[in-house]
């Protein structure tokens, strides 16, 4: 009597699913409709060009002139830093923005939704752009592009939105009786239009008076406007202790 072994076929095994990658595309998108919605909040009109074949994402105008915009978005944080590129496909290489190409790009920070305004000025000699909004670094030159919408206005729009800061400064002396030692104000107006590429520091202007200070001056009981009571000791003791003696 023969026997027959059964064959057992052993099951494949499953590999495990890989995590599906986010779609760029669609990232980058939903950071163009963001651009288009923050935009409009800030009172720009804004357009999109037909194509996807030039540099620029949108055309803005600020009233005065227009503006071309590319919109760069980050979601993934590398190197304790959320970073992006100012750069751009050409063939099988990558070519830097310069002003040729853009005016400004908008670096969106998709998880934060924290928007860099950016001159291209800026990105053109480090298109690396490193951005540090949930921490402090040693080298952070793009915070103060941080939300830097104001750079899109017009100069009649910076002119009209701008701020004047005024601060009170006394300088360390010794005052005497008159007014020549007296401290003096200064008013601190910022540049029209202040923009933080430039490094020029704010203009200070003298209002050409000074505030009269001058030491406390002691006057007679005679000279006060009103009678001064006499002072009555009411008891005297001889003894440097102050508190009373505790009963035995």
């Amino acid at each position: 009597m023969s026997t027959r072994k059964s064959s057992t076929n052993p099951k494949p095994t499953r590999k495990p699913r890989q995590p599906m990658r986010k779609n760029t595309k669609v990232t980058g998108e939903r950071s163009e409709a963001a651009f288009l919605n923050r935009a409009s909040d800030h009172g720009f009109g804004v357009a999109k060009p037909w194509g996807d074949s030039l540099r620029y994402d949108f055309i803005l105008d600020n009233g005065s002139r227009l503006l071309r915009v590319q919109v760069k978005c980050t979601e993934s944080i590398r190197a304790r830093a959320y970073e992006t590129r100012a750069t751009y496909t050409t063939g099988k290489s990558r070519a830097v923005y310069t002003t040729k190409d853009i005016d400004f790009l908008a670096a969106h920070i998709v998880p934060l939704d924290i928007w860099y305004i950016i001159p291209v000025e800026i990105c053109t000699p480090a298109p690396m752009l490193r951005f540090y909004p949930h921490r402090q670094a040693k080298k952070m030159r793009l915070e103060p592009y941080r939300e830097a919408w104001h750079l899109l206005q017009s100069e009649e729009e910076k002119r009209h939105t701008g701020k004047i800061e005024i601060q009170a400064r006394a300088d360390e002396a010794i005052y005497r009786d008159d007014d020549s030692q007296s401290p003096s104000i200064t008013i601190v107006i910022p540049s029209e239009g202040a923009d933080p590429r430039s490094g020029s520091a704010p203009q200070s202007r003298d209002l050409g008076f000074a505030v009269p200070t001058t030491a406390p001056t002691h006057l007679p009981a005679s000279a006060a406007p009103w009678p001064i009571p006499p002072l009555k000791i009411l008891t005297t003791r001889k003894t440097t202790q102050i508190l009373p003696t505790p009963p035995k």
